[in-house]
């Protein structure tokens, strides 16, 4: 199985307040990466972080759907996830080549993924698995869910996929100086639970690649969050003979 934890595809834009789609951003790779990883174009497997929100999941896998051909990915048969398929759950897995774990809220997505016994279906999986934002926090083992409200109205700790032991904290903004209450609230619960974990602070456009391997690298702007300390771990940049920035 081969992986990939990510924070955004930037697969959209928006015009006149309507999300309109648009290629892949390949600046750091992953277009390269998702072509070489693929062991076939049969499926695509979407699995929502909302699986009632039918509204939702029509436009989220419209986007991603569209971005992926507009970037040359194509698949013969497009499969959705969500409340009204969860019989097909296995069924759906082993037809995929890629699956891909939706961002959204990622407590509401690690209900669902234990509802259908996500975890377990996947024990066999031999294709290419994303994670996007919520999705990539739920590949860990050990879920941080850090908390974006002060209210702490959703577990800060729950077992994940166990696809890996790497947490990150997507969307990341370096400079907190323009950050309201609950932004920093967030931002010193990530700085205190770096002091039992490393953390990988992700900005929007990079993303973590795990080969069949195991081998760990990561690619664009990238920060590593530990001991309560914040420090550069991959910079933007790379072109499309993209090598790894660095190792975990």
């Amino acid at each position: 199985m081969i992986k990939i934890l990510m924070s955004d595809f930037k697969h959209y834009h928006k015009v006149n307040g309507e999300k309109v789609t648009n290629e892949l951003d390949n600046s750091n790779g992953i277009v390269n990466q998702i072509k070489n990883s693929l062991n076939g174009n049969n499926a695509i497997l979407f699995i929502a972080s909302s699986p009632d929100d039918k509204e939702k999941i029509e436009l989220y896998t419209k986007l991603l759907f569209e971005g992926l051909k507009l970037s040359g990915i194509s698949f013969n048969e497009y499969l959705v996830l969500d409340s009204s398929t969860v019989d097909n759950a296995q069924e759906y897995i082993d037809k995929a080549n890629m699956i891909f774990l939706s961002g959204g809220d990622t407590y509401i997505q690690n209900e669902f993924f234990k509802k259908i016994h996500l975890r377990e279906k996947l024990e066999n999986f031999n294709g290419l698995i994303i994670g996007q934002s919520a999705g990539a926090i739920n590949m860990a083992d050990d879920v941080f869910n850090s908390p974006e409200e002060m209210e702490k109205s959703e577990p800060e700790f729950f077992q994940g996929l166990g696809l890996t032991n790497i947490n990150i904290e997507p969307h990341f903004i370096l400079d907190d100086s323009n950050f309201d209450e609950s932004e920093k609230y967030q931002r010193n619960a990530i700085l205190s639970e770096s002091n039992n974990r490393i953390i990988y602070g992700q900005c929007n456009g990079s993303h973590i690649l795990i080969d069949n391997d195991g081998n760990v690298s990561i690619y664009g702007e990238t920060y590593l969050i530990s001991n309560g300390q914040i420090s550069l771990a991959c910079e933007n940049g790379y072109n499309k003979e993209i090598t790894s920035c660095k190792k975990l």
